[in-house]
């Protein structure tokens, strides 16, 4: 019984020698530092979004996000303190390492949507209620997850749910509008500018544009000169102000004699000499 205890204790001491304690308390050391770090992260991060608790969707994923963060450093540091004690966790850490790599590409997806959410979020990239464009289509934000945003289009006020990696694919609109205006190159350039400029003056007078000025000469185009005519609008009414602005652009070259030009082919053919 005395040797069992004796050898115990030779083997409690070679476990626990000088230089495998001094790993240890920098491994611990480590460990401490980052969570502390994380700790910090997450309070400056968390006063920088002022994330209230009305939010609760954005203030759930937020924590979540710390909490998984911290308990992997947290679990990190007790793999490496066995390990340095003499415990062999090699067959285990791969196995471990294999079933998260399964994982990972199993919800591939949905880390994508998570990451790209939060980072919609840091970088305030749009907010509920903002007008954006998606597919060639304009709409408004009605709602933002983490995952997903909802996007409610003005043409038809169809809701189409957009996962959150396809962040690329949206672009924020302005309030500035373009509309080039194809003109018949017969047309001398200072009647043009004078007609536009009428026009103008029409557009700007539609409720809802802010501002409506002709910028000018914009291309030289295969059967028409393209004019350039910018106003200004709230994002939300575009589809309708855009539609009010192309009627008037009608109505006005309509009423100057001035004809919309398009491409046409012309067919030359010469007359069949009488000997053949």
């Amino acid at each position: 019984m005395e040797n069992l205890l004796l050898g115990l204790l030779d083997g409690v001491g070679e476990t626990f020698d000088a230089e495998r304690v001094i790993k240890l308390l920098i491994i611990i050391a480590v460990t401490v530092a980052a969570y502390i770090a994380l700790v910090i992260l997450r309070r400056r991060l968390k006063a920088r979004l002022n994330l209230d608790h009305s939010e609760f969707k954005k203030r759930h994923a937020f924590i979540t996000v710390f909490r998984v963060a911290k308990a992997l450093v947290i679990i990190s540091g007790i793999v490496m303190m066995l390990q340095t004690i003499g415990i062999n966790l090699t067959g285990l850490t791969t196995g471990l390492g294999l079933i998260i790599l399964l994982l990972v590409l199993a919800i591939k997806d949905y880390l994508q949507d998570i990451f790209a959410g939060l980072t919609i979020m840091t970088d305030k990239f749009f907010s509920v209620g903002d007008a954006v464009e998606f597919d060639g289509r304009d709409g408004i934000v009605v709602s933002f997850t983490v995952r997903t945003t909802k996007i409610e289009f003005l043409d038809d006020r169809s809701v189409l749910s957009v996962t959150n990696r396809n962040i690329s694919k949206i672009r924020k609109l302005t309030h500035l509008v373009d509309i080039d205006v194809p003109l018949p190159y017969e047309l001398d350039r200072k009647r043009a500018f004078e007609l536009l400029s009428g026009i103008c003056d029409d557009i700007r007078g539609t409720d809802g544009v802010e501002s409506c000025e002709l910028k000018g000469t914009q291309e030289f185009g295969t059967s028409a000169v393209f004019y350039k005519i910018r106003f200004f609008c709230e994002p939300n009414d575009r589809p309708d102000i855009r539609r009010e602005a192309h009627k008037k652009i009608q109505d006005g070259l309509a009423k100057a004699g001035v004809a919309i030009p398009y491409q046409q082919i012309d067919i030359h053919s010469k007359p069949l000499r009488p000997d053949l």
